[in-house]
């Protein structure tokens, strides 16, 4: 009987893409669920590389989708944020299933704990922050949060022992995690993704966490996230345009495959290759920043 259910379990998120494909194609109708897609293809492609990134690395899928719509495709940065919380929703929930249901190991306490400050805090900053902030300003928030984690990674290879479970019983311990990921929610409300990217960190210099299981926790953590500001976004502030709707159904049927993939990937490729893939990406965009940034004080 237990063999049987946790063989039921595997299919969950093949039952899951299934079910969002049928959805796809029944909101759109298959010759518009394919003319979109094709007119979009650049933002579908784009997706590609970023849902496989979302779902296998503490950086979310805004990390690639972000820095190529603002810096490449030349896409108002508001956008892009919008557009990246929103196929986050649907890129790293599948892949949070994926990790649910294939066994994969997270740090639950963590997630559970984390979610009480980044929700507020992702709120506070869509509603009352985002729109104070200039744009440049705002690509430059994601360049350093991303060198920030650049920094976590290295760190993360260079020391010894992790640990597998982390203790919680501390009341300490207990709100530095709130406060690091309400802080981490405030970034994720001006630039997509930040929530997953703080609690990764912390995970991983002060707990000594393990890179895998950090990783995993980090994808449900900004998961959970994506579908709460998406949700602001969409009923409450009404910031979803036709335009980033587009984008979105372009990028759904990539994304619920990508995003579980590289979740899979994760789980089974060496760090080491993991951690040259991360900063090979990291280095990319970071360059791109300073490229814009000297442009601009020299116009």
């Amino acid at each position: 009987m237990t063999y049987k259910k946790q063989n039921f379990q595997h299919y969950i998120p093949l039952l899951c893409i299934a079910f969002v494909y049928i959805f796809w194609l029944s909101l759109q109708g298959i010759h518009s669920a394919l003319a979109n897609f094709l007119s979009q293809i650049s933002i579908a492609i784009t997706m590609v590389f970023g849902s496989f990134v979302a779902g296998g690395t503490a950086l979310g899928g805004g990390a690639v989708a972000f820095p190529v719509m603002t810096k490449v495709l030349a896409i108002d940065p508001t956008t892009a944020k919008v557009f990246s919380l929103a196929i986050q929703s649907f890129g790293m929930t599948a892949a949070s299933i994926t990790i649910i249901f294939g066994g994969i190991k997270y740090y639950r306490s963590v997630v559970l704990l984390a979610l009480i400050g980044a929700l507020p805090g992702v709120a506070i900053s869509l509603l009352f922050i985002a729109d104070l902030i200039p744009r440049l300003m705002t690509k430059s928030l994601f360049s350093v949060f991303l060198l920030v984690f650049a920094i976590t990674l290295l760190r993360a290879h260079w020391r010894g022992k992790v640990h597998l479970s982390i203790d919680l019983s501390c009341k300490r311990q207990n709100t530095l995690v709130v406060l690091v990921a309400f802080l981490g929610g405030v970034v994720s409300g001006l630039i997509g993704s930040g929530a997953d990217i703080a609690i990764f960190a912390l995970l991983m210099l002060y707990f000594k966490a393990d890179l895998k299981i950090a990783t995993a926790s980090s994808v449900l953590l900004m998961a959970a996230t994506s579908v709460f500001a998406s949700l602001i976004n969409y009923f409450y502030i009404g910031n979803v345009t036709a335009e980033i709707s587009q984008y979105v159904l372009a990028a759904i049927p990539v994304v619920v495959i990508g995003a579980p993939l590289g979740a899979y990937c994760c789980a089974k490729v060496p760090k080491s290759v993991l951690l040259s893939f991360l900063l090979t990406l990291i280095g990319l965009e970071i360059g791109f920043t300073l490229y814009e940034v000297i442009n601009v004080r020299a116009y």
